[in-house]
Protein backbone atom coordinates (compact mmCIF):
# COMPACT_ATOMS: atom_id res chain seq x y z
CA UNK A 1 0.00 0.00 0.00
CA UNK A 2 2.92 2.55 0.85
CA UNK A 3 4.78 1.64 -2.45
CA UNK A 4 0.88 2.45 -4.18
CA UNK A 5 0.76 5.77 -2.68
CA UNK A 6 4.55 6.55 -3.23
CA UNK A 7 3.82 5.71 -7.18
CA UNK A 8 0.74 7.45 -7.37
CA UNK A 9 2.50 10.79 -5.42
CA UNK A 10 5.44 10.38 -8.58
CA UNK A 11 2.78 9.94 -11.21
CA UNK A 12 0.84 13.39 -10.04
CA UNK A 13 4.12 15.01 -9.58
CA UNK A 14 4.68 14.22 -13.38
CA UNK A 15 1.72 15.39 -14.63
CA UNK A 16 1.73 18.41 -13.07
CA UNK A 17 5.22 19.15 -14.21
CA UNK A 18 3.88 18.48 -17.90
CA UNK A 19 0.91 21.15 -17.15
CA UNK A 20 1.46 24.32 -19.33
CA UNK A 21 -0.49 26.82 -17.35
CA UNK A 22 -1.12 30.59 -19.33
CA UNK A 23 -2.95 33.07 -19.47
CA UNK A 24 -5.35 34.54 -21.98
CA UNK A 25 -7.70 37.74 -21.73
CA UNK A 26 -10.35 38.08 -24.44
CA UNK A 27 -13.18 40.25 -24.88
CA UNK A 28 -16.73 39.40 -23.95
CA UNK A 29 -19.79 40.92 -23.90
CA UNK A 30 -21.82 41.03 -20.85
CA UNK A 31 -24.32 44.14 -19.45
CA UNK A 32 -24.47 43.01 -14.93
CA UNK A 33 -23.57 41.03 -12.44
CA UNK A 34 -25.59 38.17 -13.51
CA UNK A 35 -23.94 38.30 -16.40
CA UNK A 36 -20.78 38.10 -14.77
CA UNK A 37 -21.55 34.96 -12.82
CA UNK A 38 -22.33 33.02 -15.57
CA UNK A 39 -19.71 33.87 -17.80
CA UNK A 40 -17.11 33.15 -15.24
CA UNK A 41 -19.09 29.69 -14.21
CA UNK A 42 -18.77 28.44 -18.09
CA UNK A 43 -15.25 29.20 -18.38
CA UNK A 44 -14.65 27.29 -14.70
CA UNK A 45 -16.95 24.71 -16.42
CA UNK A 46 -13.77 23.32 -18.02
CA UNK A 47 -11.25 20.81 -17.09
CA UNK A 48 -8.13 22.61 -16.86
CA UNK A 49 -9.08 26.10 -16.15
CA UNK A 50 -7.61 27.45 -12.97
CA UNK A 51 -9.34 30.81 -12.77
CA UNK A 52 -12.08 32.64 -15.11
CA UNK A 53 -12.03 36.36 -14.05
CA UNK A 54 -14.61 38.74 -15.59
CA UNK A 55 -14.33 42.29 -15.34
CA UNK A 56 -17.16 43.89 -16.37
CA UNK A 57 -16.05 47.43 -17.59
CA UNK A 58 -13.65 46.62 -19.24
CA UNK A 59 -15.84 43.56 -20.85
CA UNK A 60 -13.08 41.09 -20.49
CA UNK A 61 -12.18 37.96 -19.45
CA UNK A 62 -8.87 36.63 -18.33
CA UNK A 63 -8.64 33.36 -18.55
CA UNK A 64 -6.20 30.86 -16.06
CA UNK A 65 -5.73 27.45 -17.69
CA UNK A 66 -3.54 24.49 -18.33
CA UNK A 67 -3.46 24.69 -22.60
CA UNK A 68 -2.98 21.08 -22.47
CA UNK A 69 -6.10 20.20 -20.81
CA UNK A 70 -8.70 23.01 -22.60
CA UNK A 71 -8.31 25.46 -25.56
CA UNK A 72 -9.78 29.13 -25.32
CA UNK A 73 -11.83 28.65 -28.24
CA UNK A 74 -13.51 25.77 -26.55
CA UNK A 75 -14.39 28.37 -23.57
CA UNK A 76 -15.21 31.09 -26.41
CA UNK A 77 -17.83 28.40 -27.77
CA UNK A 78 -19.57 27.59 -24.76
CA UNK A 79 -20.02 31.21 -23.41
CA UNK A 80 -20.97 32.56 -26.75
CA UNK A 81 -23.41 29.61 -26.72
CA UNK A 82 -25.09 31.32 -23.62
CA UNK A 83 -25.89 34.18 -25.37
CA UNK A 84 -22.58 36.72 -24.95
CA UNK A 85 -20.10 37.60 -27.79
CA UNK A 86 -16.84 36.01 -26.80
CA UNK A 87 -13.59 36.75 -28.60
CA UNK A 88 -13.85 36.04 -32.19
CA UNK A 89 -16.92 33.95 -31.57
CA UNK A 90 -20.20 35.52 -31.85
CA UNK A 91 -23.17 34.11 -29.30
CA UNK A 92 -26.11 33.16 -32.11
CA UNK A 93 -29.13 35.20 -32.54
CA UNK A 94 -31.34 32.59 -30.76
CA UNK A 95 -28.55 32.33 -27.69
CA UNK A 96 -28.61 35.82 -27.51
CA UNK A 97 -32.19 36.30 -27.21
CA UNK A 98 -32.75 33.99 -24.62
CA UNK A 99 -31.06 36.33 -22.33
CA UNK A 100 -33.04 37.95 -19.65
CA UNK A 101 -34.23 41.31 -21.12
CA UNK A 102 -32.53 43.43 -18.94
CA UNK A 103 -28.99 41.82 -20.05
CA UNK A 104 -29.14 42.14 -23.39
CA UNK A 105 -26.28 43.51 -24.07
CA UNK A 106 -26.51 44.81 -27.97
CA UNK A 107 -29.35 47.21 -27.26
CA UNK A 108 -27.37 49.18 -24.78
CA UNK A 109 -25.70 52.25 -26.00
CA UNK A 110 -21.99 52.33 -25.28
CA UNK A 111 -21.55 48.50 -24.09
CA UNK A 112 -19.53 47.66 -27.73
CA UNK A 113 -16.77 50.80 -26.91
CA UNK A 114 -16.17 49.93 -23.28
CA UNK A 115 -18.18 52.46 -21.73
CA UNK A 116 -20.84 51.06 -19.91
CA UNK A 117 -19.77 50.68 -16.43
CA UNK A 118 -22.59 47.57 -15.30
CA UNK A 119 -25.20 49.55 -13.75
CA UNK A 120 -27.29 47.13 -12.50
CA UNK A 121 -26.59 44.29 -9.99
CA UNK A 122 -27.24 40.44 -9.73
CA UNK A 123 -31.19 41.46 -8.97
CA UNK A 124 -33.25 38.99 -11.47
CA UNK A 125 -33.16 35.58 -11.84
CA UNK A 126 -31.48 33.18 -14.10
Amino acid sequence: MKKFAVIMAMLAFCVSMNAKVVEKTFTVRGHCGMCKMRIENAAKGFEGVEAAEYDLKGQSLKLTYDKKSVSPKDVMKAIAALGYDAGKVKATDEAYNKLEECCRYREIKGINDHAHEGGHGMHHAE
